[in-house]
Parts: C-alpha cells; sequence; structure tokens
C-alpha cells in the first residue's frame, strides 16, 4: 500500500475530532461586516497520485449569519477535477439541468454538454467585490470551472434566509452526481462558525478522504490473468480507474503493464462518479477519437475551439459528447487511433473494454476526459 503522506499527523494529532461535524462557532455580533467564509471545491492529493475529491471542504457542519458571503475556491492542486458550485433550492434537486442535453442547431441527434450547465447563472456576479446574492428561492449555478485553471463563486446569503432563526442551503456539483454539501444560515441572534475552526474541519476531511483513496488505489493495483481458448495468449485484467464515496482514483491501474504479444487487455472501471475512456496513442494523435470535441456555434457548420474565447461570443462554445467506440480492437502500432468510448458504472455505458495487442511495441494511452490519466502497455 502506498505510504500516508507526512500531514497526515494533522489528523491523527487531532483525533479527538475525526469523524466530528461539530465546528467551532463564534459569538453573534449586533453590527459587523460580513464574515467570508472559504468552501474548499476538490481538492490537492498527495504526490504522484491522480485524486479527485469530489467534495466539498467541509462538506456540512458550517453556519454562518446572514449577510455573510461563502467563497466556493476550486483548489489546483487537483490534476484532472473541474466541478460546479450549484445552490439549490430546499426539494428542488429534480429541477437540476442534466448534464448531457441534444444541440438543438445539429442535425443527426448530436449530444453536447448542456450549456446551462457549463454557463454560470449569472455572469455579472460571483466576484469578491460583487458576489451573487441568494434567498434560496432559486438555482445558483457557477458554472463549469476547471481545478487545474482555478477560480471563485461567491455568494452572499441573503437576509430573508434567516428570518425563521435557520434556513439550511445546499450546493452540489452538475458534473459529478452525489457531490454535495451544506451549509445552516442563522441570525445575528445565534452563534456561526469560526472561519479558523472552518479551516481545521476541511483539512481533517481531507485526511479522511485521502486515507480511504490510498486504500482503494492500493487494492485496484492487482491484475487478473486468464487463459484464452486458444492456449496460448491471454485475458489481463486492469483497472480504469476506481473510487471511493469522496474521492475518484483518476488512475490507469496498473500504469505500467508488460503482455506478450497476441494478448488482449481488459479494462475494467470501478469508478463511482467519473466516466472514463481508454483511447490510444496518448496525446493529439487520438484527436480524431476525443469524445469530447469542442467547437464554436456557426450559422450554418461548426468550427473545431479550444476555448470560450476561440469564439466570436463565450454562448457559442459547446463540447460535444460522442460516447461510442471508434476504432479497432486490436492496437498494431504506437499511432492506431482507437478508443473505447466512454465506459463507467452509472448511465447507459459499459463498465469495461478491451484491446489486444497482436504486434510488439510500447503503447502508450490516457482517458480523453482526464487528460493526466495515463498508462503504457509494453508488448514483447
Amino acid at each position: 500500500m502506498p505510504s500516508i503522506p507526512r500531514w497526515a499527523s494533522v489528523g491523527i494529532a487531532t483525533g479527538t475530532l475525526l469523524g466530528s461535524s461539530v465546528i467551532g462557532f463564534a459569538s453573534p455580533a449586533l453590527a459587523r461586516a460580513p464574515t467570508v467564509y472559504k468552501v474548499g471545491v476538490d481538492n490537492a492529493g498527495p504526490a504522484g497520485h491522480d485524486f479527485e475529491y469530489v467534495d466539498y471542504f467541509p462538506r456540512a457542519g458550517l453556519k454562518v449569519h446572514t449577510g455573510d458571503v461563502v467563497d466556493f475556491r476550486w483548489n489546483t492542486g487537483s490534476l484532472d477535477g473541474a466541478h460546479t458550485a450549484t445552490l439549490v433550492p430546499a426539494g428542488a434537486e429534480a429541477d437540476v439541468p442534466p448534464l448531457i442535453a441534444p444541440d438543438a442547431d445539429d442535425a443527426g441527434g448530436q449530444l453536447q454538454f448542456n450549456p446551462a450547465v457549463l454557463a454560470p447563472t449569472d455572469p455579472t456576479c460571483g466576484t469578491s467585490t460583487n458576489p451573487c446574492d441568494y434567498n434560496g428561492t432559486h438555482l445558483l449555478n457557477s458554472g463549469f470551472i476547471p481545478n487545474a485553471t482555478g477560480g471563485d463563486f461567491y455568494v452572499k446569503l441573503d437576509p430573508a434566509l434567516g428570518a425563521n432563526g435557520s434556513t439550511t442551503v445546499k450546493f452540489l456539483c452538475e458534473i459529478h452526481p452525489g457531490m454535495q454539501g451544506s451549509l445552516t444560515v442563522v441570525s445575528d441572534r445565534q452563534e456561526a462558525s469560526e472561519p479558523a475552526d472552518v479551516g481545521i474541519r476541511a483539512e481533517i476531511q481531507r485526511f479522511e478522504d485521502t486515507v480511504g483513496a490510498l486504500i482503494a488505489e492500493a487494492q485496484a493495483e492487482a491484475t487478473a490473468v486468464k487463459l484464452n481458448p486458444d492456449g496460448k495468449t491471454r485475458t489481463i485484467t486492469m483497472t480504469a480507474g476506481t473510487a471511493t464515496q469522496f474521492v475518484e482514483v483518476v488512475e490507469m491501474l496498473p500504469r505500467k503493464l508488460d503482455v506478450k504479444t497476441g494478448d488482449t487487455v481488459n479494462w475494467v472501471t470501478k469508478t463511482k462518479k467519473d466516466p472514463h475512456t481508454v483511447t490510444f496513442p496518448k496525446g493529439h494523435g487520438s484527436d480524431s477519437v476525443d469524445p469530447l470535441p469542442s467547437f464554436c456555434e456557426g450559422p450554418t457548420s461548426d468550427t473545431p475551439a479550444v476555448s470560450p474565447a476561440a469564439c466570436a461570443s463565450p454562448a457559442d462554445f459547446e463540447v460535444h459528447f460522442n460516447p461510442q467506440p471508434v476504432g479497432p480492437t486490436a492496437i498494431t502500432s504506437p499511432q492506431t487511433e482507437s478508443t473505447s468510448g466512454v465506459i463507467s458504472t452509472f448511465g447507459p455505458f459499459p463498465d469495461h473494454y478491451a484491446f489486444s495487442f497482436p504486434a510488439v511495441g510500447t503503447f502508450e494511452y490516457q482517458c480523453r476526459i482526464h487528460d493526466n490519466m495515463t498508462g503504457t502497455i509494453v508488448v514483447r
């Protein structure tokens, strides 16, 4: 099992707090400036590991006064993370728009990432100087923000939320089903959380999440080998991503696999909230089979784009979704372009896909949804 990093001692030294959802409280004040509380979105994994924390830090136990501000902050230490922070009125979880939707402008049933998920509800607010106001009556979405670039989404809790003494505010990620958290808004007559204690709770939560992910990663390193009916070649089963409740281990396990000519490798995913692909070759050589190509919407046709800035208007930017396998199932050279398509443990997708390797060579590949999720097959 991989070693537990030294910062784990923070959790050990504060063992009496592990598992507790109680955060220290500040006394109410009659006249005060708004307090800004940070809620982390995802987190930085230990060195050498690609962990996506499908979690908010802290996910629970936070109490804030009406008028206070919450800074949802994306952690740039997450290599492949991308999330939303979406505040949802009580009982309105079913109103959250789907992640995948038809592209009404394209014929042939083309699917795309839903623009209502990718774009913020109100692009004119959400900054430290102009936080978005939230009164609990409407869905408020930060929009899709990758952790690699980082970002903040500031939300001010409207006084109406404390009118009845306290109100629970729920927030979730529209990209990862089940990634959710909550906070409680209280009136100034009640105690609120101390920001320093909120940070301590977040670190303890990260420790707990990381220990679980390290265990899941170690368990997924093993492969299974089965002799094929020809009595000569084998099928080796390995893992394309595993997970715990709060962490997606975005790794091909093992990262490097030695096989013999004629062998087949079967990738099985144990993901919980992430889809993956197994795509050859690694890098731009597999652009032709990318399941998530991006475009600028045009009056007569779409043109490839790398970001919203490449389009005449950011509203014209769209990401298509092509989940089907493309290309041969035999990888015959390092330049063979082929993809499993989307594999996952949820939705209408398979949880595995296999490729055969008839030729000697070194074959690098990746998940085209998570660019840092890479692996190598060495055929001898």
